[in-house]
C-alpha cells in the first residue's frame, strides 16, 4: 500500500512553513542587527521551497541546475563556517555541520530523481535505469536528521539549531560582544518588541528546524 497523497501535501505545507518562518526571520534580523542565524534563514527558505515541490509536483518551479547551485553553494558555506567555528572555538560538532549535510542531501535529491519519485505527487521522476541513492547514504543521512531533531528537542538551551550553542551561551548570559538582545531572556544591548520576542523565540527557531530535519528524512526514506 503506498503513501496517502494527504501525507505529501501535509509536509509540502510544513516546508512552505518553514520557509515562509525563514523569510520573516531574515526581514525582522535587520531591524535588530542580528547577524547570527541569517545564513540558516536563508538555507531554510531554499531548502523548504523546493522540498515542497518535491513532495506535490504542481508546487515545483525552476530548472534543477538553478536549485543544484543554489545547494553547492550552501553547502561549501556551512562547510566553512564549521571549519571557522572548530578553529575559533576548539573541537567540537558545529551546529553548522547539520545544515552542510542537509544541503548535501538537497544536492542527492537532485542527482537521483528516481528514488524522489516514489511517490504519485513527486515532482520528479525518471527511467527505470536511472541510477538511485545509495541506500546507506540515505538512511545515515535520515538517522542524522532524524537524531538531531531529537537532540533539538531534548536540549534545554533554545535556539542552538539556529545559532550554534557558543552564540548562544555568549547571548544568553550578556557578555560583551555577544550582539543584539535575546528575544526571550532580554540581555545584550537593545530591548525588542513584542511581535519581534514572539517571532525570533528560540523554542520556535528550534521548531523550524526540527520540521525541516523530519520533512528531509521522511523525503530521504522514500527515495531508498
Amino acid at each position: 500500500m503506498g503513501t496517502p497523497s494527504w501525507l505529501y501535501y501535509l509536509f509540502a505545507v510544513l516546508m512552505l512553513a518553514v520557509a515562509a518562518y525563514g523569510a520573516v526571520l531574515l526581514a525582522v534580523s535587520v531591524p535588530m542587527r542580528q547577524v547570527s542565524g541569517r545564513d540558516v534563514d536563508v538555507a531554510h527558505i531554499f531548502m523548504g521551497t523546493s522540498m515542497a515541490g518535491m513532495f506535490v509536483a504542481d508546487w515545483a518551479f525552476g530548472a534543477n541546475g538553478f536549485w543544484e547551485l543554489v545547494f553547492s553553494i550552501l553547502l561549501v558555506w556551512f562547510v566553512v563556517r564549521s571549519l571557522q567555528s572548530i578553529q575559533r572555538f576548539g573541537l567540537h560538532v558545529p551546529h553548522e555541520a547539520i545544515h552542510a549535510a542537509m544541503s548535501f542531501a538537497m544536492l542527492l535529491m537532485y542527482w537521483y530523481p528516481m528514488g524522489a519519485s516514489a511517490g504519485s505527487s513527486m515532482s520528479m521522476s525518471a527511467s527505470s535505469s536511472a541510477a538511485k541513492l545509495d541506500p546507506g547514504l540515505g538512511l545515515l543521512l535520515a538517522v542524522a536528521f532524524f537524531a538531531s531533531a531529537i537532540f533539538t528537542l531534548a536540549n534545554p538551551v533554545k535556539g542552538v539549531s539556529h545559532h550554534g550553542s557558543h552564540i548562544r551561551q555568549l547571548v544568553m548570559s550578556g557578555a560583551p560582544g555577544a550582539g543584539p538582545a535575546d528575544a526571550t531572556t532580554g540581555s545584550g544591548t537593545r530591548s525588542v518588541g513584542a511581535v519581534e520576542a514572539a517571532v525570533t523565540a528560540p523554542w520556535l527557531e528550534d521548531a523550524s528546524h526540527v520540521v525541516m530535519c523530519i520533512g528531509m528524512g521522511f523525503m530521504l526514506i522514500l527515495m531508498l
